[in-house]
């Protein structure tokens, strides 16, 4: 007797359609697919197929912080050649456990044929409809980098390299009033070509939705899920006290869900 799984697969919240850039094209080329497609990472082919991945954090860390130009930067250069790799029968559990011991978005494969791709924001969209409610106190962030309105994009721009971030927080006077996040980089000012030095007050994502912190992890996953959004400003009578992002939710169900650990093969793109 076969026994029937008792929860969603991989294949069956996994992002397919992946999005692909050649690897002799430049960075800008790829920053304009994540802005078509609203998503944070290609996969660069060369005429064999997937020879790397390029992610919004590679954008910050290995072209801006250092200073290159996306016009003039080939991809191959920046991106990285290895990414976790799992198979579409992998359990929700398995994946989210996954995702955090290899720190990174989860490459799908069907044998040899790489057919999707698992990023926090698709467990997220899972973990708002599983039968189990799980606390996200140990994995909020409380120590959140902040920018004056006036902040140049630049200076934004390194900080979130320097601290390895994915978002700031806009604050004046000690009240929170937007949050800039990778994605603002990537759709507001590197596709439309506009200026590092635009002050980051008028590309952060305002007005600030945000919850308290002690929302569970299903309601936080659907506040999230329902706006598009990947971090969720909290706060106690309009003071900002925290941040959780949909990686931190990923954590708190790993840790609270406790599989068996996965095995998880490392691919080489050469």
């Amino acid at each position: 007797m076969s026994l029937k799984h008792a929860g969603p697969l991989v294949k069956d919240f996994m992002g397919r359609g992946v999005v692909t850039v050649y690897q002799e094209s430049n960075v800008q080329k790829a920053i304009q697919a994540m802005d078509e497609h609203n998503i944070g990472s290609v996969v660069v082919v060369d005429t064999l197929g997937p020879c790397g991945v390029f992610a919004e954090r590679d954008l910050i860390s290995r072209v801006l912080a250092k200073g290159k130009d996306p016009a003039a930067t080939v991809i191959s250069e920046v991106a990285s050649p290895r990414f976790p790799a799992i198979g579409s029968t992998m359990s929700l559990d398995e994946a989210a456990s996954a995702m955090i011991t290899k720190k990174s978005r989860l490459m799908v494969f069907e044998g040899a044929d790489l057919v999707g791709i698992v990023t926090p924001t698709d467990l997220m969209k899972v973990l708002k409809g599983v039968d189990r409610d799980f606390s996200i106190l140990k994995v909020i962030s409380t120590k959140v980098v902040t920018a004056m309105p006036e902040t140049p994009i630049d200076v934004v721009v390194k900080l979130m390299d320097e601290r390895k971030i994915g978002s700031v927080i806009v604050a004046e006077d000690g009240k929170w009033t937007g949050i800039f996040t990778e994605r603002d980089l990537v759709k507001r000012i590197l596709a439309k070509r506009r200026s590092l030095h635009t002050p980051v007050s008028e590309v952060a994502t305002t007005p600030l939705i945000t919850a308290e912190p002690g929302i569970f992890g299903r309601e936080a996953a659907g506040t999230m899920s329902l706006h598009g959004f990947k971090r969720l400003p909290l706060w106690v009578e309009g003071e900002g006290v925290g941040v959780v992002t949909a990686r931190d939710i990923v954590q708190a169900y790993a840790d609270f869900a406790t599989p068996r650990a996965p095995r998880v093969n490392w691919v080489q793109w050469n």
